[in-house]
């Protein structure tokens, strides 16, 4: 079996990669997209958040991402370190990029063991959705929880180099009053408005690990929807 067939067999249907909202502008309005850490380095220091920055998982030429849902327990911590910027998005991105090459798998958050528990290929992706993974505590696989969430909410997947804007499926945030900022200042930069989707408990750890472990798919109300 491919990556590609286990992500159709699991009913994948995106990755997620959060970032404070400052930086949604320069993704959008740029010209490499969500860019991986060493080019952040590179040219953008100025701009990007020290959370984007800081790689515990010293694979700094890939996009920290993961599958279906935002690992919620460590945005809620990046979060926690932001004092001046409150603000964050979770980008929506299209699954296929799984199945490219040098994609790299974590059943766990990818910073563990500074990284060494990543890695390629069909086995590492079916890691993810073993029915055990010792992480910080040892994580068993519900009979409720959806075949495309991985088994520990912090698994993560590692793109290389860059994400195109092209693959962005849409923008998740807090309340309505957040997506209505968003595109108020993306319009004033007359950039492409992304879909924008009112997602609160992306935004709540403990929340969202009680609806994914339980079956229960939370809610995203569409922008346009939500009044």
């Amino acid at each position: 079996m491919t990556i590609a067939k286990a992500i159709a067999r699991r009913g994948i249907r995106r990755v997620c990669h959060f970032t404070p909202s400052r930086n949604l502008a320069h993704i959008l309005c740029g010209d490499g997209g969500i860019l991986a850490t060493r080019h952040l380095w590179a040219a953008e220091r100025d701009v990007f958040n020290p959370t984007d920055l800081e790689r515990l998982d010293r694979h700094t030429g890939h996009v920290c991402c993961s599958v279906e849902y935002p690992n919620a327990w460590y945005f809620r911590r990046a979060r926690a370190n932001e004092r001046l910027f409150l603000d964050w998005v979770v980008l929506l991105i299209e699954a296929d990029l799984l199945s490219q090459p040098n994609v790299k798998f974590c059943p766990r958050n990818a910073a563990a063991a500074y990284g060494s528990l990543a890695d390629e290929g069909l086995e590492a992706f079916e890691a993810m959705y073993a029915p055990r993974v010792d992480g910080q505590r040892a994580y068993f696989r519900t009979k409720d929880q959806s075949d495309a969430v991985p088994t520990d909410e912090q698994a993560e997947v590692l793109i290389p180099d860059a994400i195109p804007v092209a693959k962005l499926l849409g923008v998740a945030v807090r309340d309505r009053d957040q997506a209505a900022t968003e595109i108020a200042r993306l319009r004033q930069l007359r950039a492409e408005i992304p879909s924008f989707f009112i997602a609160p408990l992306f935004y709540d750890a403990s929340a969202l690990s009680v609806a994914l472990r339980s079956g229960e798919a939370p809610e995203e109300i569409p922008y346009d929807d939500a009044y």
